[in-house]
């Protein structure tokens, strides 16, 4: 750490800001523009437009002369029923229920076809040992078990763990609990079938669900629902009793795969000695299409291009300019410019990289990531800077880089917000985030070209040079902090009562949850876990995914012993665990 500082802080040491209407500008500009035009249409995953967006980055690579491809990754684009129908059965009186309207398949929905199952209203769902808990003395396997999705704002649902609240992790307690299929109930229509982050596929089926779609077939479900609001008390039942209730169900569905592009590209290191070492300059080229799936803007703007000028063309363009200006200058080490896809739906392609890297993983020193950098106020201009993975003493030396009157917010660890510089963190890589705030056109069609400040990108960019560069041409550099990696894993928020210590692989994979590494002094580091471990079960619950692992690690308190097993290559391996309380 010693060396590093005074070279970082000696090289030629303040950003220079281009003049107003430069050259700089004019190319910002233009790739903005292009980027967050009407013709890409958001640039969602699976869309032409991203590919088209790749290939403008790919073609802007070659005229430079940078040896450049398009690394591709299996992405689900879309979920298509094949088959289809369900008639529910009241006493004697059965109907079909309207597929679209009264009911449909959640994206991560198994299939079905099974005759007759009973019906069992859950609640919503929830099951907190020793607390609340919708699911005590309820019959659940074999059961089609209606829950309610959106948990009430009430004392009762305050302080549910982490792994109580998402739907996800309640509709995976319940296929674990042998569930016939799960009815979700919306406060409102049934919505639309679509990809769902999260696992491709579960085991069983699960529906969105009307308001209205039941009818009284199994009692006025909105007066339990607001009896348990009132009460904070649970009012479930199983209507397998006379006049009985049950549910006749067949799904087929068809998910349609897209290949999604990353881009890289190489700049050559001018060292003999340090060229075979890399910075990572990267922003993700991704952003949300047509509003499908992660708009802010409602349901009126479903369907409308989501431009993402500033999430994430101003990142992508950033990283293009600082290419032409990186090659120009003719770094020691070797820069690796990288364009990711996938990153609103779960830091997709930066995972991929990771896992599949076009250059030695073990080459990559340092990761810089530039996601929503238009939106500095001109009047105050502030950047937001993050360091995850990196030495506290290293982002506060990078900090005093900034051009004269250029205010940094920086912090190490969780606080730093999540985008691609989080794969890296996980794979022991130091990184920096760049990011100049969250506005009133985040994830909305709004968010277009002329609002983006294209003098303060130009600013951005040649402070982003110059840390580039002074990392780029240090002799040695700041190695990585795993106590500033720490990151809130993703879930179903609320407050989690255990710490374990592992740092998750985001991607998917098929036999569990897969691992980075674990915290030093962690449990996960007590009981033997090491990088690259997956995790297959913890304290009697199967682990698929993080999510599964989550949910299992949610249900437990400090003091608690839990058994873990998981693979180590094809090694079966196990220990009992006792958890720590977070700190």
């Amino acid at each position: 750490m010693g060396p590093w500082i005074p070279a970082f802080l000696a090289a030629a040491l303040v950003a220079q800001v281009p003049p107003s209407g430069s050259a700089v500008e004019g190319r910002l500009r233009r790739d903005v523009a292009f980027l967050a035009s009407p013709g890409l249409q958001g640039r969602g995953n699976g869309y032409p437009g991203l590919d088209q967006a790749a290939e403008h980055v790919l073609q802007t690579w070659k005229e430079l002369g940078l040896k450049a491809q398009i690394q591709r990754f299996p992405f689900v684009a879309k979920v298509v029923r094949e088959a289809q129908g369900a008639l529910l059965t009241h006493g004697e009186e059965a109907r079909p229920l309207v597929w679209g309207r009264d009911i449909e398949a959640i994206g991560y929905s198994g299939d079905a076809d099974f005759r007759m199952k009973p019906l069992a209203f859950a609640g919503y769902g929830v099951h907190i040992p020793g607390g609340y808990d919708d699911l005590a003395g309820l019959e659940v396997k074999d059961h089609v078990v209606v829950i309610a999705r959106t948990l009430p704002d009430t004392e009762a649902f305050a302080h549910l763990p982490r792994g109580e609240r998402s739907l996800l992790a309640r509709v995976k307690r319940l296929q674990a609990g042998r569930a016939a299929a799960v009815l979700v109930l919306e406060d409102g229509p049934a919505r639309p079938l679509q990809r769902e982050e999260g696992p491709v596929k579960l085991d069983i089926p699960v529906l969105s669900l009307s308001t209205g779609a039941l009818g009284d077939a199994c009692g006025d479900l909105q007066a339990r629902l607001q009896a348990i609001r009132n009460t904070g008390t649970p009012a479930s039942q199983d209507f397998i009793y006379a006049p009985w209730t049950t549910l006749t169900l067949k799904l087929r569905l068809r998910r349609e795969e897209a290949q999604v592009p990353n881009v890289v590209a190489l700049i050559p290191g001018r060292d003999p000695r340090l060229r075979k070492e890399c910075i990572v300059i990267g922003a993700h080229l991704d952003h949300l299409g047509l509003g499908e799936r992660h708009s802010l803007g409602g349901a009126e703007a479903r369907g409308q291009v989501h431009p993402g000028a500033d999430d994430n063309a101003s990142g992508a363009a950033l990283v293009l300019e600082l290419g032409r200006e990186l090659k120009q200058a003719r770094p020691r080490r070797s820069i690796l410019l990288m364009h990711f896809g996938g990153e609103e739906e779960g830091l997709l392609g930066s995972s991929h990289w990771i896992q599949h890297p076009t250059h030695p993983l073990e080459s990559v020193k340092f990761m810089l990531n530039f996601d929503m950098v238009g939106r500095l106020d001109p009047a105050a201009p502030k950047l937001l800077m993050g360091g995850l993975g990196a030495p506290k003493a290293a982002l506060e030396a990078a900090k005093k880089l900034a051009p004269e009157g250029f205010s940094i917010s920086g912090d190490v660890g969780a606080a730093v917000g999540g985008s691609d510089h989080m794969a890296f963190s996980q794979a022991k890589i130091p990184t920096f985030f760049f990011f100049t705030g969250v506005h009133g056109e985040y994830h909305r069609p709004t968010d277009t070209a002329d609002r983006i400040n294209v003098a303060g990108m130009a600013a951005l960019a040649a402070y982003g040079r110059t840390v580039a560069l002074d990392l780029a041409d240090a002799d040695t550099l700041p190695a990585f902090d795993p106590d500033t990696a720490k990151v809130v894993l993703p879930g179903a928020g609320g407050p989690m009562r255990v710490a374990f210590g592992t740092l998750p692989d985001y991607a998917d994979n098929p036999r569990g949850f897969r691992i980075n590494g674990v915290s030093r002094g962690s449990t996960a580091e007590a009981i033997g876990l090491q990088a690259g471990d997956i995790i297959i079960s913890f304290g009697g619950r199967p682990v698929k995914n993080i999510y599964d692992f989550m949910d299992a690690l949610g249900a437990h308190k400090p003091g608690d012993k839990a058994v873990v097993r998981w693979l180590r290559g094809d090694q079966t391996m196990q220990a009992e665990a006792t958890l720590k309380g977070r700190s």
